[in-house]
C-alpha cells in the first residue's frame, strides 16, 4: 500500500477544502464560529458491526450517517468532522479509493467538512468519526415529563431485517427487489435532521434509536424517572415488513427483532398534548411520517402492549458491545 503520507494527500485532503482544516498542515483543526456546537462520536469495527464484504462506498456513508443521527436527536446542524481509520497492511488502494468518494458524496449532501484525523495499520478495519453540530439558541434534551404521548418517526424494524436478510446463514427466500430493500435500509440510515430541528421548542425529550427503541426508551424513562407505555398496533412498519413477518416469525422473534435490534437511526420523542397540536398544524407537509405508539406517566421502566391489551417482554431489550 502506498505510504500514509500519500494516502491523505491523495485521497483525504481533496476531502478538507476549508479553512478549518488548515490543509492537515497541523495536528490539529481550529473552529472559528459565532453559535454554539454539540459534538458526537462514533465508532466502526470490522467484523462486529461490519463484514469485510461491504461496499467501501456505503460503509462511508453510514459511518458519517450514524453521527448525523446523533446530531438530529439535538436538532443541531451539520458542520464538519474528524476521521479516524486502522486499516489492514494488506488493504487495496482501490479500497480507499471508494471508501472516499462515499464521503464525498455524503459531504455535499449533508453539507459536511472533514477537518482532519489519523490514519493507523491495523489488524481489521477500524474507523472512528468525531462529529460536530451547530446550535442557535436551543436544542433537545432526553428528559420527559408526565403525560407526554411518545411519537416515531418513519418505520421500525426495516435495519434488523435488512441485517437478518443479509447473512449468508439465512435461509429465507424472498424476492430480490424485497431483500435488496431491507439490506438497503441497514446500509444506508437517513438521519431525520430536518425533523429534529423543527423539534425545537415542542418535543421534551429526544433520542435516535440506535441501540433498539426500548432501550433508548429505557434511558429517557430513567432520565425522567417515569415509565413509558407503548403498543404493538401502533408500531409503524414498512409495507415491506408486513409483508414478510409471517415469513420472518418461522425463525425469529418479530417484534423483540423490530424493538430490540437497533440501528433504525429514526427519532423517538415525547411531546404534551398542547405542544403537538401546535406543532403538526405548522407540519403539514411533512414528508416524513410520523407515529404516535404510547405515553409517559408516573413510575419507571417501559410496558410494551400486545394486541390483546397483555403486557409482553423480551429476552433482550437492545444492543449492547458487552
Amino acid at each position: 500500500m502506498t505510504n500514509e503520507k500519500n494516502l491523505i494527500k491523495k485521497y483525504f485532503l481533496p476531502l478538507s477544502k476549508n479553512l478549518e482544516s488548515q490543509n492537515l498542515s497541523n495536528d490539529a483543526a481550529i473552529i472559528k464560529k459565532s453559535s454554539d456546537f454539540v459534538v458526537t462520536s462514533d465508532m466502526m469495527i470490522e467484523e462486529v458491526h461490519f463484514d469485510s464484504a461491504i461496499n467501501p462506498k456505503n460503509l462511508a456513508k453510514k459511518i458519517l450517517r450514524v453521527n448525523l443521527s446523533d446530531l438530529a436527536s439535538m436538532g443541531s446542524s451539520p458542520y464538519g468532522y474528524l476521521l479516524n481509520i486502522g486499516m489492514p497492511n494488506n488493504l487495496k488502494e482501490k479500497w480507499i479509493n471508494d471508501f472516499c468518494l462515499g464521503l464525498s458524496q455524503d459531504q455535499k449532501k449533508y453539507d459536511l467538512k472533514l477537518f482532519g484525523g489519523d490514519l493507523s495499520s491495523s489488524s481489521k478495519i477500524f474507523l472512528s468519526v468525531t462529529m460536530l453540530g451547530k446550535i442557535k439558541k436551543k436544542f433537545l434534551k432526553s428528559k420527559s415529563t408526565a403525560n407526554s404521548d411518545i411519537f416515531v418517526t418513519g418505520n421500525l424494524g426495516d435495519s434488523a431485517l435488512g441485517y437478518i436478510l443479509n447473512q449468508k446463514k439465512n435461509h429465507i427466500k424472498l424476492e430480490k427487489q424485497i431483500v435488496n430493500y431491507f439490506v438497503k435500509k441497514h446500509l444506508l440510515p437517513s438521519p431525520r435532521l430536518d425533523i429534529g430541528r423543527r423539534l425545537i421548542g415542542y418535543s421534551n425529550a429526544c433520542r435516535d434509536i440506535s441501540d433498539g427503541l426500548i432501550k433508548d426508551l429505557e434511558d429517557i424513562c430513567d432520565n425522567s424517572n417515569l415509565k413509558a407505555t407503548i403498543f404493538l398496533n401502533q408500531i409503524p412498519l414498512s409495507r415491506n415488513a408486513k409483508k414478510i413477518k409471517q415469513d420472518i416469525e418461522k425463525n425469529t422473534n418479530f417484534w423483540e427483532l423490530v424493538l430490540c435490534f437497533g440501528e433504525d437511526y429514526e427519532l423517538v420523542f415525547s411531546m404534551d398534548k398542547k405542544k403537538q397540536n401546535i406543532f403538526f398544524e405548522q407540519n403539514k407537509k411533512l414528508k416524513t411520517k410520523i407515529t404516535k405508539i404510547g405515553f409517559f406517566s408516573e413510575g419507571s421502566g417501559v410496558e410494551i402492549i400486545d394486541n390483546k391489551k397483555n403486557p409482553i417482554s423480551f429476552q433482550k431489550i437492545g444492543f449492547s458491545h458487552f
